[in-house]
């Protein structure tokens, strides 16, 4: 039998028919389409790897994953990313695929992600993007949003902006940036990008949340910095929605994993 080969995909994907990337019995997900995929080209029952979990309607625009296969028919990258294509459902799509060395792991491997969340801040509703963007119709107050999350950066314990169901044991993560930027994008006015070496359940999407209602004037840059020190769920803010928020990059050590500049989306 020939050896197996290490293969790495960087997909793009709309999740919003998908509860997240792990496989869940009777629900459908990432990583169970991929894994059928795979299945059905070459007959192998492989586990697909996922740089992370991302949750119920998250969206990807440059994911990576990687899986082992023996199947003599794929020995070329292109020949994966074609097959793969040709039978993953329309929302999922896998833009590029090579080999990587016997140990990769798409997320153990990583030293961090990086995140964007898209806010469609207007009076009204964007009809288009409606599972796209977070639509807030209060106007938000960009440079104390940006304050605020100034108080976040660094290493800290992020007790307080994860889930109840978070299972991680280490809450401690290094916030590298937060930028916030005005867009003129069509399903948003405002997005917000997050990087950090790793993430807690949830934890984008409640630092996102708690930095809207401080541009609402909900919160003060006291209150997060409470928040922070005290790691209390309660004093930080609401949990923002999932349909807003995209994987924008895993971070690899460098040298380790190249993309053509041409299949990254920035």
């Amino acid at each position: 039998m020939p050896s197996a080969q290490n293969w790495l995909l960087l997909l793009t994907y709309d999740g919003t028919c998908y509860h997240g990337w792990q496989v869940q019995p009777d629900s459908p997900t990432i990583e169970d389409k991929l894994e059928q995929a795979v299945k059905s080209l070459t007959g192998e029952s492989v586990k697909v790897h996922g740089a992370g979990r991302t949750d119920s309607g998250v969206h990807a625009l440059n994911f990576t994953a990687n899986f082992k296969s023996s199947a003599e028919n794929f020995k070329t990258p292109e020949k994966w990313r074609i097959a793969l294509n040709a039978v993953l459902p329309a929302d999922i799509v896998v833009k590029y695929a090579q080999i990587v060395s016997p140990e990769f792991h798409a997320r153990h491997s990583a030293i961090g992600k990086r995140y964007r969340y898209l806010i469609y801040n207007l009076p009204y509703r964007a009809v288009f993007s409606r599972n796209q963007s977070w639509w807030v119709n209060q106007k938000l107050d960009i440079k104390r949003m940006e304050e605020a999350a100034d108080v976040l950066i660094g290493e800290h314990d992020f007790s307080a902006f994860r889930a109840a169901s978070c299972s991680s044991p280490n809450p401690v993560k290094n916030m590298r940036e937060i930028l916030i930027a005005k867009t003129l994008l069509s399903n948003s006015t405002l997005q917000i990008e997050i990087e950090a070496n790793s993430f807690l359940q949830h934890m984008v999407r409640i630092i996102t949340g708690t930095l809207v209602e401080v541009g609402q004037g909900r919160k003060n840059i006291d209150d997060v910095a409470e928040a922070l020190k005290s790691g209390k769920r309660k004093l930080a803010g609401i949990t923002a929605p999932a349909h807003g928020l995209y994987s924008l990059s895993v971070i690899y050590p460098q040298g380790m994993i190249k993309w053509p500049l041409e299949v990254i989306d920035n």
